[in-house]
């Protein structure tokens, strides 16, 4: 069973849904999916790490983590397939990435993912989990 769902009622765009326990859960897995969208993170090895961090709010902070993720894969042409949270707090975040550089031999290239936008941004707790929705500019 895959870890994410994809937004699929959107035009122009791409966005995905995220169940998880924690917040921190959600996080990772809301970065991970995102990757996940650009290429097969199941082929990304975790030889590289690299930690980025965000001052903001809920649900903003989600979106902006996002974003500095992009701006390494962009930068760095990383790719992670690994992530944990270092730090959380109503205003800041600190994520710790794993994988590699994206090696279009080894990686499919999948989605171009410009941006996570804060259209229809949403992380709140739902019959006890925690569920997020990312809109992606792509």
């Amino acid at each position: 069973m895959p870890f994410y769902e994809t937004i699929d009622d959107i035009t122009a765009d791409a966005g995905i849904r995220v169940r998880a326990k924690s917040l921190e859960e959600l996080i990772c897995k809301a970065l991970l999916a995102t990757f996940n969208e650009i290429t097969d993170i199941e082929k990304v090895e975790g030889r590289e790490e690299y930690t980025i961090e965000v001052d903001s709010t809920f649900p903003f902070l989600l979106a902006d983590i996002i974003n500095e993720a992009l701006v390494l894969h962009e930068g760095k042409n990383f790719v992670a397939s690994g992530c944990e949270v270092l730090e959380l707090s109503d205003s800041h975040l600190k994520v710790k990435l794993t994988g590699e550089k994206f090696d279009p031999k080894r990686h499919p290239s999948k989605l171009v993912i410009k941006a996570a936008t804060y259209h229809r941004l949403k992380v709140e707790k739902e019959n006890g989990e925690y569920v997020g929705e990312v809109i992606f500019d792509i």
